[in-house]
């Protein structure tokens, strides 16, 4: 039992020393931090002349005077101190001082961070003291060099004074300057020049610089890299580029596309054709040109049988495609050969030009295919009814249709008869009545239905053809808060006549008529009532209004509007917060105000307090006490100012923390000197506070889970309020792009969703037939009013991935992790290694004995 004391006791120390260096300031009474003064701020070993910013806090009990800050000459930052020492007559506890420090990094170190140190000489009471601070600096900027080069045209053998335009990019982070860069000649290539300076390269760009090159009268044909050698900052760098070598070697291409199939046929204009081309080399072609020659029955759109087409430069291995248009006049279905010229134009060595010809052909074959598309409407199914549909068939094809035999497939009985339809030609229609019974329980969800098409082709050859359809069946319930108002501004001051605009917004996607609004307020308010004849859909309706009180506080304004929505009068009732602040009297001299209009609430903010002097003579001595009203903590209660120049402004850090929003006002006990006798005034600070909103989508579900093209699919997104406040009269609204339809309206009301809780929002989204497989980003809207009556608009997306067979659904959500969390999990990991390694060697200890 005695042998578990010592362990116990190593344990807590372990812990001591793992968990105090966190919350335990050094006893110093300086603590240092630096930046680098370069953009970016990084600096890379070798680099001279570089400038460091040093903040210095003195966190003493009190006054010291005297102070020298001497920087100590050392690697890796060396800093000459007989000309960069500073001097202080005076250091205040918990001030921060800035100085700056100019120096050279020492070359060929390895990144990492790294001790400066400062030696700090100062008097307390009369007695010199000296201290040694680190400042730790990062020496992490790098740079690292990559080249490519470019040639006017095609370079031969024995060519003389070749220009090469040479691009070397920076891909490190720091602006290389003062590069020097070495040509080393290397078969095939002898450089003109040998050494090249170049001033600067930035940090993640690059520079172009031209040379000039003899080539080698025996060099062979090729591809071949150059090394190069680039010195900064003391450092060697390897490079290389790539030049190539020709000779008159043949310009060729290859249509990939040698047999087209067109669903088209005879009288068919405006038939859109693409082929797809390889340049296949070997050289670079400036540009190119291409004559289709059509056979009779055939024209190009203006009723020729020719179609030139061109395009620009083109390397080697390029696959490109050239798109067409062809009418089909009095051709009839078969296999066609269409006889292709393309001329490649190449620029050579010397900048002359030449054409190589090159012919061609492809394959058309006209198949007159029909093609089917099948609609059902209505899409939107009522719950508990039985409803009435048609099934239209509608062939859009080249070719006629015989013997079509239909059968639907749901989970649904559909009644009604499915008759065969003996011809269907090109543009014709068959609409089939149908009714289908709906039960309650399906409120919400999709109906699948499959259609499945079986006939005979124009050439009489079986086919089939099916589709997914998708219909809605609708909840029985809209939304029920359509009208968002908001007041701005919504903060005045007391005892001032205030012009402020009530704006009225619209979110359901339907008009809304004789619109009466009853305006009530404890304030002053200069209309009672207000009328609209019309409120458009999704639009908004600013109105002007005078607002006035003699005592600062919170107050609400309430609004009652009634409207005519579909014939049905409806009401609703909005309550809008407004706040009055306090006003300053204007004797006072010194003007106190936080730089930020609102704060946070549930979160430490670190602002500043703005100090003024206002007045055209200067102030000393000022003195300023803090006192907060309400749930309000401020760290810094006394500040001291020595002087203040006429009209200047100075900002003061300071930490601060609310859980109630609205109104945040501070006591200012002002004291200061003022042509030599001394004056007290107060003040009050205000400010608003406001709960963030942080809504997130947290999960997702869909039904079906599998969709195609043509089918319905009900998506379900759960979102979380992260945030600290509420988001009040929440609606969502989403954007579906081209080939995505929303059923029903956009727009879903979700109400009030607090702090820390979580809702639901559905819609029911329709998979267009012609929709191409992919992935499709729906963005979605957030609306909705904070806690101090500001309309605010957030943003999220919900994906949609559409195939031939299946519908796969995701959402995007944002993760943050606790740096505090994390600290607590490694320290417990720590904790508990070090208590399991102390009781191993204990117990081999032990046994040793």
């Amino acid at each position: 039992m005695l042998k578990i004391y010592p362990i116990i006791l190593l344990s807590l120390c372990l812990i001591s020393l793992i968990v105090i260096p966190h919350y335990v300031a050094s006893s110093s009474g300086f603590y240092a931090s630096a930046q680098w003064l370069s953009s970016p701020p990084y600096v890379t070993p070798g680099e001279k002349l570089v400038e460091l910013q040093v903040n210095l806090v003195y966190y003493g009990s009190g006054d010291i005077t005297n102070v020298q800050i001497i920087p100590i000459e050392s690697p890796p930052f060396i800093v000459n101190s007989n000309t960069q020492t500073y001097s202080l007559p005076l250091m205040i506890p918990n001030q921060q001082y800035t100085f700056t420090f100019i120096g050279n990094i020492t070359p060929n170190i390895p990144l990492g961070i790294y001790n400066f140190y400062l030696q700090i000489i100062y008097s307390v009471n009369n007695t010199q003291q000296s201290q040694v601070i680190p400042v730790k600096i990062p020496i992490t900027g790098y740079v690292e060099f990559y080249s490519t080069a470019q040639t006017n045209g095609i370079i031969f053998p024995g060519e003389q004074d070749v220009p090469i335009n040479l691009i070397i990019y920076n891909t490190g982070d720091v602006t290389a300057t003062n590069v020097t860069l070495f040509l080393n000649s290397t078969y095939p290539l002898q450089f003109i020049t040998k050494t090249v300076s170049i001033p600067i390269i930035p940090a993640g760009s690059s520079t172009s610089i031209q040379i000039l090159a003899n080539i080698y009268s025996n060099a062979t044909i090729g591809v071949y890299k150059i090394p190069l050698t680039a010195l900064v900052y003391d450092q060697y760098h390897s490079i290389s580029m790539s030049i190539v070598i020709n000779s008159n070697q043949t310009v060729s291409g290859k249509i990939l596309d040698s047999y087209i199939t067109l669903p088209a046929g005879p009288n068919q204009l405006g038939v859109p054709i693409s082929l797809q081309i390889l340049y296949s080399g070997p050289v670079q072609v400036n540009s190119y040109s291409i004559y289709i020659y059509l056979p009779s029955g055939f024209t190009n759109i203006s009723g020729g049988n020719v179609i030139n087409l061109s395009g620009g430069a083109l390397s080697p291995y390029t696959q490109f495609t050239v798109p067409f248009v062809i009418n089909i006049h009095n051709a009839s279905l078969g296999i066609y050969t269409i006889p292709v010229k393309i001329i490649w134009s190449v620029i050579e060595g010397d900048g002359s030009v030449i054409e190589v010809v090159q012919y061609s052909s492809f394959t058309i074959a006209l198949m007159g295919q029909p093609n089917l598309e099948i609609f059902l409407t209505p899409s939107t199914l009522y719950a508990g009814n039985l409803n009435n549909l048609t099934l239209s068939i509608l062939n859009t094809g080249s070719g006629p249709i015989y013997n079509v035999s239909l059968s639907i497939s749901s989970t649904l009985p559909i009644i009604g008869n499915l008759p065969k339809i003996s011809y269907l030609k090109q543009n014709q229609s068959v609409k089939i009545p149908l009714e289908v019974y709906v039960p309650s329980n399906y409120q919400g969800e999709a109906i699948q239905l499959t259609v499945n098409v079986n006939y005979l082709n124009s050439v009489y050859q079986p086919s089939s053809y099916q589709q997914e359809i998708g219909v809605y069946v609708s909840p029985n319930q809209g939304l029920s808060i359509p009208i968002i108002a908001t007041l701005k501004p919504n903060i005045i001051s007391s005892g001032v006549f205030t012009t402020a605009q009530l704006i009225l917004n619209n979110t359901l996607n339907a008009t809304i008529y004789n619109v009466s609004i009853s305006i009530s307020s404890p304030i002053f308010i200069n209309s009672s009532s207000l009328n609209l004849p019309i409120f458009k859909s999704n639009s908004q309706f600013s109105i002007p209004i005078v607002i006035a009180s003699q005592n600062p506080g919170s107050y609400s304004i309430s609004l009652i509007i009634t409207y005519y929505q579909n014939n049905i009068l409806k009401q609703e009732q909005i309550s809008i917060p407004i706040y009055v602040m306090q006003f300053t009297s204007p004797g006072i001299p010194i003007l106190i105000s936080f730089n930020t209009s609102t704060l946070v609430t549930g979160h430490v903010e670190y602002t500043r307090l703005m100090i003024s002097n206002i007045l055209n003579e200067p102030l000393y001595n000022i003195t300023i006490s803090l006192s907060t009203q309400g749930q309000l903590y401020i760290n810094t209660t006394t500040i001291v100012i020595p002087e203040l120049y006429p009209s200047q402004k100075i900002g003061i850090t300071v930490e601060i923390y609310t859980s109630s929003s609205g109104i945040i006002s501070i006591d200012a006990l002002l004291t200061y000197y003022q042509l030599g006798q001394q004056r007290q005034a107060q003040e009050i600070v205000n400010t608003l506070a406001v709960g963030s909103v942080q809504i997130i989508i947290t999960g997702v579900s869909s039904v079906p889970p599998v969709a195609v093209r043509g089918s319905i699919v009900s998506i379900t997104a759960t979102i979380y309020n992260f945030g600290t406040g509420p988001a009040n009269a929440l609606t969502v609204t989403v954007f579906p792009p081209h080939g995505i339809q929303v059923i029903g309206q956009n727009t879903y009301y979700v109400g009030n969703l607090g702090s820390d809780t979580s809702s639901t929002f559905t819609f029911a989204f329709r998979i267009l037939n012609n929709t191409k497989p992919g992935t499709y980003v729906i963005p979605v809207e957030y609306t909705y009013t904070n806690d101090i009556g500001q309309v605010l608009h957030t943003y999220s997306n919900i994906t949609i991935t559409v195939s031939n067979s299946s519908l796969n659904f995701s959402s995007f959500r944002s993760n943050s992790s606790s740096n505090t969390s994390h600290i607590l999990i490694y320290t417990i990991l720590t904790v508990i290694l070090a208590i399991v390694l102390v009781v191993v060697f204990l117990r081999r200890r032990g046994g040793s004995k």
